[in-house]
């Protein structure tokens, strides 16, 4: 990887920043510092981060507070991170998971441990999708579950995707399959294909379209599944869909 690794620490214990910059930095990491879960956001929305490495306790903000305003921000929802703790407890872990945390880290911790964790997640997120197509169109299914068991749905049979309660679907004409994606990831891997962000809960499969409503100022598209679906355009969305679908 050519660029640098940007790495955000977010952490009340500002030696625990330094000891943990200083280790990133041998490895050519560029680390920003946050004291808090406030500071955090202000430093995702001025920087572009690669991976955020987040304590739980700490004043103000706490880190269920920060990881919960990334994952509901479309700009940094798919954004890795780590959650670094003193809470051993399952319960704890679980939580995090279940937030979307990508890695656990029990203090106290490695920082070689840790630096080669960021370097996998950082890595895994900028592979980029030409490094991923396969040439026998596996690359145009994407990997859903259902009932416990795990499936690949073609692209051109998704409806629309939705994102509710830290889960995300995929919707054909009639069924609903959970996606172990964020809808920001996805916006990514369908970034070649005929799909749209109208809000940040949905993202809607253009040739799915039956009608497009103006409603209140404000644009309503109709789906075309079993119960034709509206689906509202966030004003923030609006440019963006107006330009896709050229109206």
């Amino acid at each position: 990887m050519t660029d640098p690794i940007n790495v955000l620490v977010i952490d009340d214990d500002q030696s625990i920043v330094e000891m943990i910059k200083m280790g990133l930095e041998m490895d050519n990491m560029r680390v920003f510092g946050a004291a808090d879960g406030g500071e955090g956001i202000e430093v995702l929305a001025s920087e572009s981060i690669d991976v955020v490495i987040l304590d739980i306790m700490m004043p103000r903000v706490d880190g269920w507070m920060a990881l919960m305003e990334i994952r509901n921000n479309p700009d940094t929802a798919g954004i890795p991170v780590i959650m670094l703790s003193a809470k051993t407890q399952d319960l704890a872990k679980i939580l995090a998971f279940k937030q979307g945390v990508q890695q656990y880290v029990t203090k106290p911790f490695s920082v070689l441990e840790l630096s080669a964790r960021v370097e996998s997640l950082a890595k895994s997120r900028r592979i980029k999708p030409s490094q991923t197509t396969s040439t026998d169109g596996d690359f145009r299914k994407l990997a859903v579950r259902k009932g416990g068991r795990i499936a690949l749905l073609a692209i051109e049979d998704i409806v629309l995707l939705s994102a509710r309660n830290k889960s995300t679907y995929a919707h054909t004409f009639e069924n609903q399959y959970l996606v172990d994606m964020t809808l920001t990831e996805l916006e990514t891997r369908l970034a070649k294909e005929n799909f749209v962000r109208a809000h940040r809960a949905f993202m809607i499969n253009l040739d799915k379209v039956k009608e497009i409503l103006r409603e209140e100022g404000a644009y309503v598209v109709v789906v075309g599944d079993r119960d034709e679906t509206r689906i509202p355009v966030s004003r923030r969305q609006t440019r963006a869909f107006r330009e896709a679908v050229g109206i």
